[in-house]
């Protein structure tokens, strides 16, 4: 698997070659090796994030400099990448043959649960520390989990579109 991930060739092409793994184990470690190398792979490509950059101006703007004002900028830029989910989300339900569209919905269900999942284990986190500065930062935690799911499915109706 020359020219892949490191963490991915490790799954599907090297260590994990010939041994006995579950499906659910290469799923979620595949999944896990894309939410890791998506956003930089993003940044590499020179595509453009508007929403990362809407975040950013809002988070260095001195009137957001106190802990709601940046829990604000985080509130703000998850409802923008949740609907830049789901618009992704709709056209690949749309685009996708019936088989492969049963399979992507099993996925989503899936990251939905691990979304779920990942809230209630960073709140349990963010509830041993004290102190305002923690409360951006885990906003800041659940913007990237929606980011992630965002910009990949975004990326495979880049996918899709390629031999339109």
């Amino acid at each position: 698997m020359r020219g892949c991930h490191p963490c991915l060739t490790a799954i599907f092409g090297g260590e994990m070659r010939n041994k006995q793994v579950g499906t659910s184990w290469l799923i979620s470690g595949a999944l896990a090796c894309l939410l890791t190398v998506l956003p930089a792979k993003l940044m590499a490509s020179g595509l453009k994030d508007p929403t990362a950059d809407t975040l950013n101006r809002c988070l260095n703007d001195p009137a957001n400099g106190s802990t709601s004002g940046q829990t604000e900028c985080e509130a703000a830029a998850t409802g923008d990448y949740d609907r830049r989910m789901n618009a992704a989300y709709a056209t690949l339900m749309h685009e996708l043959p019936r088989v492969a569209a049963q399979q992507l919905r099993l996925s989503q269900r899936a990251w939905l649960a691990f979304r779920d999942a990942e809230a209630k284990a960073r709140n349990a986190l963010y509830e041993t520390r004290q102190g305002t500065m923690y409360v951006p930062m885990q906003a800041a935690d659940a913007t990237n989990v929606i980011r992630d799911r965002a910009l990949l499915l975004e990326g495979y109706v880049r996918v899709m579109a390629i031999d339109d």
